[in-house]
């Protein structure tokens, strides 16, 4: 499921539940400019331009541990722990594999095609993945799961992708749904109850 995907279900799911979407706007997200940073860096590595490979590796970590920051900033919101917990298995697998996510060759195949596997054994294709091989390290959390055609965006996903799509699902219904409020008299109630 990709992120895209996973915004569109959040958002039929929250109207669903009789959310707005104007409502997003109403949350609290702090520190937005590391995620503006994060941006930043990635919109730079794929210019096109040519980067050592050593410096490529040291940008992805670094656009990926301001998102970490970002996320750890706003744990207090509901759905943004669940993403973390996603984003850091994934921070994980990128960090020990050379500061790209493997992916299975054969899976990406399916959902790709065979000449964009190619392509990206060849390094004619600007992406932060890599191929999986023998030498891959932590390959349970690396890009694993098929996401097949007929779905109309077929990609191959990893457990982090997973669990931050729940994440980003849950971030969204309920950021679509009316403050929480305590029931009229249930402070007085309470007060009662210790007395």
């Amino acid at each position: 499921m990709s992120l895209l995907s996973a915004i569109l279900i959040g958002l039929a799911l929250g109207a669903a539940l009789g959310g707005r979407p104007r409502r997003l706007g109403q949350l609290r997200l702090r520190w937005n400019v590391l995620v503006f940073g994060s941006l930043a860096i990635q919109l730079f590595l794929f210019t096109g331009l040519s980067i050592p490979a050593p410096v490529v590796t040291v940008l992805y970590l670094l656009s990926g541990g301001l998102v970490i920051a970002w996320l750890a900033r706003n744990l207090s919101i509901p759905g943004i722990a669940c993403v973390m917990l996603g984003g850091l298995s994934n921070f994980v697998a990128i960090a020990v594999n050379g500061g790209r996510m493997p992916v299975d060759p054969n899976l990406l195949a399916q959902a790709r095609g065979a000449g964009y596997v190619s392509a990206l054994a060849a390094g004619r294709v600007t992406s932060n993945s890599s191929l999986a091989d023998s030498h891959t390290s932590l390959r349970w959390l690396t890009d694993q799961i098929l996401i097949p055609p007929p779905w109309p965006l077929p990609t191959v996903l990893s457990a982090g992708d997973i669990v931050i799509a729940l994440g980003v699902i849950w971030l969204i219904t309920r950021g679509m749904q009316p403050p929480r409020r305590e029931p009229v008299g249930a402070p007085q109630a309470v007060e009662r109850l210790e007395a």
